[in-house]
């Protein structure tokens, strides 16, 4: 069954940019564009779409505000936030208030339907860039500036945690580093353990907090 998606941004480009690329895949069914948040809520009662792509600054209020309403009125539609550049204070508000992944607007052609299948599938899609992925799982990071001490994790429950948080499936993870689905499947079960966590949504928030994602 098709996926039914609305984006949510006001700059016109981008939004039809995006449709351009959805409207490629079989498997989606692109409802509409919103440029504003009235017309998003709007469109979102009247067309009920399983997933949309929401950017965080809109002309009328917030993204982040307006995903929490829609999670608010609509449990199981999912949320995906558009950004320029995934912060770790962004990324933590929109996971609080129910996103279930980021996409960078860069890299939107090359992410989009990998992003979309990921959620819909019941994951988290939230890639790093290059940079941010080797500064993250390093098992020897650089000195970070005074402030509250962050919790040091194992090299390859970091490599793992980095990989869930890109939206990979366990055997994915397994493939790229080397390992059987039920060893990676043991390091993502104790990192639940290690932090109290009970879903991946809650690891990531938890992730976040505690510092362990990288400005």
């Amino acid at each position: 069954m098709p996926v039914c998606i609305l984006i949510v941004d006001d700059h016109r480009l981008m939004s039809e940019g995006l449709l351009m690329l959805l409207q490629k895949s079989p498997g989606n069914d692109v409802a509409g564009t919103a440029a504003d948040c009235a017309g998003a809520l709007k469109f979102a009662r009247e067309r009920r779409p399983d997933l949309v792509l929401m950017d965080v600054d809109l002309p009328d209020g917030s993204g982040i505000e307006l995903t929490r309403q829609l999670r608010r009125e609509f449990p199981a539609m999912k949320v995906v936030i558009l950004t320029a550049h995934l912060e770790p204070r962004v990324a933590l508000e929109a996971m609080e208030a129910g996103a279930c992944g980021f996409l960078n607007k860069t890299n939107a052609a090359t992410e989009l339907n990998e992003a979309v299948r990921v959620v819909m599938a019941g994951g988290i899609y939230a890639p790093l860039g290059q940079d941010e992925t080797a500064a993250y799982a390093s098992p020897n990071p650089a000195p970070a500036s005074p402030g509250p001490a962050r919790i040091s994790l194992p090299a390859r429950e970091s490599q793992v945690l980095v990989m869930l948080f890109r939206g990979l499936r366990n055997k994915e993870i397994a493939a790229e580093l080397g390992l059987s689905e039920k060893t990676v499947e043991t390091y993502r079960s104790r990192l639940m353990k290690r932090f109290g966590c009970k879903s991946l949504a809650d690891l990531i928030r938890t992730a976040i907090r505690q510092g362990l994602i990288p400005d």
